[in-house]
């Protein structure tokens, strides 16, 4: 007979559990046991309804850990010596036999609900597998099993063959619908969704649009945007967009109109809108009402309904316009109409040839590096909300060959400097560099060539090496959604996805180790000017790390049969590293609620803040509804970091109503969780929101 597990965590008042192993005869002292336990689950279940509500819940605890332990059991038995395979048998491996659906994303291929039943479903729309969205639908489900005959029911399958042929994909099906038998389905993904896209966007179609705001407002809203958002998004070429503001206001006060194009005013309204959004979360002494962003918005709209963008031509002017107005839609939790947005952008940048290098004998070297760059801008943007929403992505860097961006600061964008700091070749250098993988690929060979930590260590800090090594990020988190979460990864078997899984965390701490000193957030802790890049680039690592290693974060132990040990030993390393970089997340944020509010936005990315710290819950939750079995002996170090989460989310719900929401749904489900696993501290944090 083999032990039962030892590693986990018994009950308060567990008693002896005898070993058992369901192969034997009706005879042995096996089935025995197992009447025994049968018999001990029976009483349980029968005096829990007899008890006083503290003596219930540990009931429920100690039933949910008998079962567990029955399961595992019989897992154990599996692997014991007396049912050891031949050596030619052993050969089969387990995880090369089941379909990559084993692991956490379950149904890859399939949709579950009806998102054209409702307004509310519409706007929320689909949400992929890779969504944080779509974990905590998952936290919920989890929550709720302790009102099923077994908490055990879908995670333990059945599970379908890889392969592409029809028999598998068949096969796979039928595993499906079985599962989906045993339990109720998930509630809906608009339940679960903290974006704001159910919320009509106030538009004020009589505003007079070429109205301005005072000077210094609009002085002030101009430098909020050139230093919160230009960095990581340059859709406009700085210098001359800057110059081109001070001589329209000059005129404007001369009254001596300085002529622009309305697509030019409609642009100034757009960074006026995104710069009143920043101005508010940070809490500057001179914001105006609440609702100016929205006034600037309509006025940008009326300026460029003359020229209807979703039917003309495209021009220059209204790809920065749509990647203006996708980055504002993100910034105020309209996740939905952004990526709708930023997807006509980048479809439009290549309509114009951004998208590859420019060869044009005419252009200038600051021209190419400008127009390169708001392509990159809107590539990078393009790729956070595809991150977000888990849908597929329009801009493929297999299909570009535009370089990546020179490592130069914006001011230093000069023919004269190019030239000599990288010769007449500069562009066809850092063309080669540039990440060729194949869409359906996780190799790793193109990051390789990249990511020279020996070159990179001599690279300069600045907005342009910042912007390059954000663009190899966001290649890498492409890459990333096309092998572990796109529909034909269904086909896949858990023991190809381990692979790709591996690779792709290799290639993500190459990056990282190729960062440029003052950007490497894991060596570099002093205070600079790239100090809010920097732990934008941070953020955006541990969200990439979660999403490579969220695969292995469920009961693999249950799903594979004949799951060989070191593949047992990969998913346990993987998901702990997934656990690692969620708390990692909380350990970026501020430890003082109450005085550094402000800062918390003014430290990196405040435009999908909220994103990232729901990321890291929805992990450590759904860690916490599978009882830890990943860190059964250290699931209470999960707890600082879930307080310190939602404590931001309380601290900043005043003035961002996505936090409010997220909060909301975040303090539902942890009094759930907190009814059927009983966490020192928990609790009492949860009973005390």
């Amino acid at each position: 007979m083999n032990p039962l597990p030892t590693s986990r965590q018994k009950p308060p008042f567990s008693c002896p559990t005898a070993s058992f192993d369901y192969t034997r005869s009706p005879t042995s002292n096996s089935d025995r046991a197992t009447e025994t336990n049968r018999d001990l689950i029976s009483l349980l279940e029968g005096l829990r309804e007899h008890v006083s509500d503290t003596d219930k819940r540990k009931i429920e605890e100690m039933l949910s850990r008998v079962l567990d332990d029955v399961a595992d059991a019989t897992a154990a038995v599996d692997k014991s010596p007396e049912k050891v395979k031949s050596p030619e048998l052993e050969l089969e491996e387990g995880e090369a036999n089941v379909s990559a659906e084993v692991g956490s994303n379950e149904e890859l291929a399939m949709m579950d609900e009806n998102l054209l039943e409702t307004e509310q479903s519409r706007a929320t729309g689909f949400m992929g597998k890779n969504s944080e969205v779509q974990w905590l639908r998952h936290v919920h489900y989890a929550a709720d099993q302790k009102n099923a005959s077994s908490p055990r029911e879908r995670s333990e399958g059945p599970y379908g063959p890889p392969g592409k042929s029809t028999e598998a994909a068949t096969a796979r099906v039928d595993a499906m619908k079985r599962r989906q038998d045993k339990t109720g389905p998930l509630m809906h993904t608009s339940s679960c969704s903290f974006y704001m896209d159910d919320e009509d966007v106030r538009m004020d179609f009589m505003v007079e649009a070429l109205d301005l705001p005072p000077f210094e407002t609009a002085e002030r809203l101009l430098k909020c945007y050139m230093g919160a958002v230009h960095n990581s998004f340059p859709l406009l070429a700085k210098k001359t967009f800057v110059n081109q503001f001070y001589h329209y206001y000059a005129s404007v006060g001369r009254r001596q109109p300085y002529k622009l194009p309305q697509k030019w005013q409609a642009i100034l309204n757009m960074v006026f809108a995104i710069g009143a959004v920043y101005s508010h979360l940070i809490e500057a002494d001179w914001q105006a009402d609440d609702r100016d962003h929205l006034l600037y918005h309509s006025r940008a709209w009326s300026l460029s309904l003359k020229d209807p963008w979703w039917f003309s031509h495209p021009d220059l002017a209204q790809m920065q316009t749509m990647g203006l107005l996708a980055l504002y839609y993100l910034s105020i939790g309209h996740v939905n109409r952004s990526w709708i947005v930023i997807g006509m952008s980048l479809r439009g940048g290549c309509a114009l040839g951004l998208h590859m290098r420019n060869e044009d004998r005419n252009a200038s070297v600051e021209k190419k590096e400008i127009l390169g760059r708001i392509w990159w801008g809107l590539y990078s943007l393009e790729r956070i909300l595809s991150a977000i929403t888990g849908r597929p992505s329009v801009g493929m860097e297999s299909d570009c060959s535009v370089p990546l961006p020179l490592p130069l600061s914006t001011d230093e964008i000069n023919g004269a400097i190019i030239a000599s700091r990288f010769g007449p070749q500069s562009a066809v250098y850092f063309a080669q560099e540039h990440i060729r993988s194949e869409p359906n690929a996780a190799s790793s060979s193109s990051i390789r060539m990249l990511t020279d930590t020996e070159k990179s260590s001599n690279e300069p800090t600045n907005s342009g090496s910042y912007l390059k090594h954000a663009v190899t990020m966001g290649m890498i988190n492409q890459r990333t959604l096309v092998a572990l979460y796109a529909p034909s990864v269904a086909s896949k078997s858990w023991q190809t996805v381990q692979k790709d899984i591996a690779e792709l965390d290799e290639d993500l701490d190459a990056w990282s180790a190729s960062l440029p000193l003052g950007l490497n957030f894991l060596q570099h802790e002093e205070e600079h000017q790239y100090t809010q890049e920097r732990n934008a680039l941070a953020l955006h690592y541990y969200s990439t790390k979660i999403l490579i290693t969220r695969p292995c974060v469920c009961r693999l132990d249950r799903r594979i049969p004949d799951q060989t040990q070191k593949s047992r030993n990969f998913n346990q390393h993987i998901a702990e590293t997934c656990i690692g970089a969620a708390k990692a997340i909380s350990d970026l944020l501020p430890d003082d609620f109450q005085h550094q509010r402000v800062m918390l936005y003014k430290m990196g990315p405040w435009w999908i803040l909220v994103h990232y710290i729901m990321q890291a819950l929805a992990v450590l939750m759904l860690e916490v509804s599978y009882e830890a079995v990943n860190f059964p002996r250290d699931r209470h170090d999960m707890v600082p970091s879930i307080k310190k989460l939602v404590r931001w989310l309380r601290h900043t719900r005043s003035n961002n109503r996505m936090a409010g929401r997220a909060y909301d749904i975040v303090l539902q489900l942890l009094h759930k969780l907190t009814l059927k696993i009983n966490i020192v501290g928990l609790a009492a944090f949860v009973a005390s929101l």
